[in-house]
């Protein structure tokens, strides 16, 4: 089988050819792409023809990897690699096609080998186009954070999402912690989160949403995990898992 590798972090790529390797020793690897500019070159050049698949991470150093793709209307089977979070991931599910959630394990490029093998996928440009509408939704900033209602007793009290350190359940109870107060919101976490913007709002874990600006540092923890450490102490551990932890640096360091 011959593939093709498309990856701007060098660390990514080498792991990457390593565990497909490991997987099938007879993967012929023809060609190690970097960039978008690189791959559009590359595909004009050479024959594609005998080219099996394609392993691709989405958002390379010089635009999404869409653009090859559409560009070339090529109908090779493609398996993208990405750090977005799972509303993303879904929504590729959706549209049959395969993906990697970063950091990639050997189990999950066996899986992905071997659902290949098996349906011998064709990815239609109408699907790349879609998937590049939602990537772009996803990347596109909310004008302002939206205004919380909490109640209390016969009061009902304003919460500006500025000002909320953190958003989480407790006993089937969603709270939002300010510098001042804690407010019981009547809100579930889910709602919460569709109302957030993403560059500001974060959803460690199932639990918690933390807000960019109160987050005072973060510390490995076991199984590749993160636990999250926020400029006001929390009433339980943040932690964020290991399939998060890349995607969680993108968001704090505004990739």
């Amino acid at each position: 089988m011959k593939i093709i590798l498309i990856e701007d972090e060098g660390i990514a790529l080498r792991k990457l050819k390593k565990i497909i390797e490991e997987v099938d020793p007879e993967v012929n690897i023809v060609a190690e792409l970097e960039s978008v500019y690189d791959a559009l070159n590359w595909f004009r050049q050479h024959n594609s023809s005998d080219i099996d698949l394609i392993f691709s991470d989405i958002q390379l150093s010089d635009g999404l990897s869409f653009e090859i793709f559409e560009s070339l209307q090529t109908e090779l089977p493609i398996i993208f690699t990405t750090a977005y979070d799972e509303f993303a991931l879904r929504a590729f599910k959706l549209n049959g096609v395969d993906y990697l959630l970063k950091p990639i394990q050997k189990e999950e490029v066996q899986s992905a080998l071997v659902k290949f093998a098996r349906s011998k996928s064709v990815y239609s440009r109408d699907q790349l186009s879609h998937l590049n509408q939602i990537i772009c939704q996803l990347k596109q900033p909310t004008k302002a954070a939206p205004v919380f209602i909490a109640y209390l007793k016969d009061q009902m009290i304003p919460v500006p999402a500025a000002s909320v350190i953190c958003f989480y359940t407790s006993n089937q109870t969603v709270f939002a912690m300010t510098e001042k107060r804690e407010f019981v919101l009547g809100e579930s976490l889910e709602e919460i989160e569709n109302r957030l913007p993403w560059d500001l709002f974060f959803r460690a874990n199932r639990q918690f949403i933390i807000q960019k600006k109160f987050v005072a540092s973060a510390e490995v923890y076991f199984n590749n995990r993160l636990v999250i450490h926020l400029q006001l102490k929390t009433p339980e551990k943040i932690v964020i898992s290991r399939e998060k932890s890349t995607q969680f640096k993108d968001w704090l360091t505004g990739k």
